[in-house]
């Protein structure tokens, strides 16, 4: 992560920077980091809309398969029930803590498809605006502000 974030931001600051003049350089980076916190607040805020919405689909699709007439939702709460039971509840207490098991794994799997969705959101984001870094101009490393002010009149 430490390499992935070098490879991004470095030439990311270099092209904000070109340009700018030496005497200008903070007011250049109190926008850039303004620019920088600002996209950060409305990435984190998509990607937890994304969560939320996307739990509750993945919860509700997750439910309409937890039928209770089922053999197999009927082995998982008899294999859960003799599993509490075993641990020194009693059977209607067990019963119960077998109930919530369930219903505990199906809100976990629902999250787990729902952080998945993210990263596929995250991912076709980026994908769709990466050819906006092939716009950038070319930044030449080491020249001078006076080459640079002449190259740009």
């Amino acid at each position: 992560m430490g390499s992935g974030q070098a490879l991004i931001f470095l030439p990311i600051l270099t092209a904000s920077f070109d340009g700018i003049p030496h005497n200008k350089t903070d007011m250049a980076s109190a926008l850039i980091n303004m620019a920088r916190n600002t996209g950060g607040s409305i990435g984190i805020s998509l990607a937890n809309n994304i969560l939320a919405h996307r739990a509750q689909l993945h919860q509700s699709r997750l439910i309409e398969l937890v039928n209770t007439s089922t053999v197999q939702f009927q082995a998982a709460l008899k294999q859960a029930t003799d599993y509490f039971a075993a641990q020194g509840s009693s059977l209607a207490q067990a019963q119960q803590q077998a109930f919530t098991w369930i219903a505990q794994q199906v809100q976990t799997q629902a999250t787990f498809l729902a952080y998945i969705d993210v990263f596929w959101a995250l991912m076709l984001i980026s994908a769709a605006v990466t050819p906006i870094a092939l716009t950038l101009r070319k930044v030449k490393l080491g020249a001078s502000d006076e080459l640079k002010q002449g190259a740009d009149k």
